[in-house]
Protein backbone atom coordinates (compact mmCIF):
# COMPACT_ATOMS: atom_id res chain seq x y z
CA UNK A 1 0.00 0.00 0.00
CA UNK A 2 0.97 3.35 -0.63
CA UNK A 3 2.22 6.27 1.88
CA UNK A 4 1.47 9.55 1.79
CA UNK A 5 3.50 11.92 3.19
CA UNK A 6 2.70 16.08 3.45
CA UNK A 7 5.92 18.76 4.71
CA UNK A 8 5.70 21.77 5.17
CA UNK A 9 9.15 23.51 4.76
CA UNK A 10 9.97 26.78 6.16
CA UNK A 11 12.89 28.76 4.56
CA UNK A 12 14.78 30.99 6.60
CA UNK A 13 14.29 33.17 4.09
CA UNK A 14 12.17 34.08 0.99
CA UNK A 15 14.99 33.97 -1.14
CA UNK A 16 16.14 30.46 0.44
CA UNK A 17 12.50 29.19 -1.22
CA UNK A 18 12.88 30.38 -4.11
CA UNK A 19 16.41 28.76 -4.83
CA UNK A 20 14.37 25.48 -3.47
CA UNK A 21 11.92 26.47 -6.15
CA UNK A 22 14.38 26.72 -8.99
CA UNK A 23 16.10 23.99 -8.52
CA UNK A 24 14.22 21.26 -7.20
CA UNK A 25 12.15 19.60 -10.54
CA UNK A 26 15.51 17.67 -11.54
CA UNK A 27 15.86 16.28 -8.15
CA UNK A 28 12.37 15.27 -7.59
CA UNK A 29 12.12 13.44 -11.03
CA UNK A 30 15.22 11.20 -10.34
CA UNK A 31 13.36 10.10 -7.19
CA UNK A 32 11.02 8.18 -9.19
CA UNK A 33 12.95 4.76 -9.36
CA UNK A 34 13.09 5.07 -5.55
CA UNK A 35 9.36 5.00 -5.35
CA UNK A 36 8.30 8.17 -5.37
CA UNK A 37 4.80 8.05 -7.12
CA UNK A 38 3.21 11.57 -7.04
CA UNK A 39 4.94 14.58 -5.74
CA UNK A 40 2.82 17.74 -5.24
CA UNK A 41 4.28 21.43 -4.13
CA UNK A 42 2.49 24.61 -2.85
CA UNK A 43 3.84 27.78 -2.38
CA UNK A 44 2.23 28.82 1.18
CA UNK A 45 3.79 31.66 1.59
CA UNK A 46 6.82 33.54 0.73
CA UNK A 47 9.46 31.30 3.12
CA UNK A 48 7.10 28.71 3.07
CA UNK A 49 6.69 25.46 0.58
CA UNK A 50 4.03 22.82 1.40
CA UNK A 51 4.30 19.40 -0.36
CA UNK A 52 2.17 16.05 -0.68
CA UNK A 53 4.33 12.99 -1.90
CA UNK A 54 2.61 9.29 -2.31
CA UNK A 55 5.67 6.70 -2.37
CA UNK A 56 5.06 2.97 -3.12
CA UNK A 57 6.27 2.17 0.93
CA UNK A 58 7.38 3.10 3.83
CA UNK A 59 11.00 1.98 2.85
CA UNK A 60 10.66 3.97 -0.33
CA UNK A 61 9.45 6.90 1.53
CA UNK A 62 12.24 6.55 4.20
CA UNK A 63 14.93 6.02 1.27
CA UNK A 64 13.48 9.11 -0.44
CA UNK A 65 13.34 11.40 2.87
CA UNK A 66 17.16 10.69 3.54
CA UNK A 67 18.08 11.74 0.08
CA UNK A 68 16.51 14.32 0.32
CA UNK A 69 17.64 15.35 3.62
CA UNK A 70 21.27 15.07 2.33
CA UNK A 71 20.41 17.16 -0.70
CA UNK A 72 19.18 19.67 0.86
CA UNK A 73 22.17 19.90 3.10
CA UNK A 74 24.00 20.10 -0.08
CA UNK A 75 22.37 22.87 -1.27
CA UNK A 76 23.02 25.07 2.19
CA UNK A 77 19.13 25.67 1.98
CA UNK A 78 18.03 27.05 5.87
CA UNK A 79 15.15 25.58 7.22
CA UNK A 80 13.49 27.55 10.02
CA UNK A 81 11.97 24.22 10.54
CA UNK A 82 9.59 21.37 9.20
CA UNK A 83 6.44 19.65 9.83
CA UNK A 84 5.75 16.26 8.45
CA UNK A 85 1.81 14.36 8.03
CA UNK A 86 2.29 10.91 7.37
CA UNK A 87 0.16 7.90 6.52
CA UNK A 88 -1.03 4.85 4.72
CA UNK A 89 -2.76 6.00 1.84
CA UNK A 90 -6.87 4.49 2.35
CA UNK A 91 -8.14 5.97 -1.09
CA UNK A 92 -7.20 7.88 -3.65
CA UNK A 93 -9.37 9.85 -6.08
CA UNK A 94 -8.56 11.43 -9.41
CA UNK A 95 -10.07 12.91 -12.11
CA UNK A 96 -9.62 13.41 -15.42
CA UNK A 97 -10.14 17.12 -16.75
Amino acid sequence: MSVARTMILNFMSKEDCQKYLGIYEDFVTSLKTLGLEEFHLCKASEDSLLYFALYKSEKSAEQIITKANEWREKYDFKLKDTIVFDAELVKSVKFKT
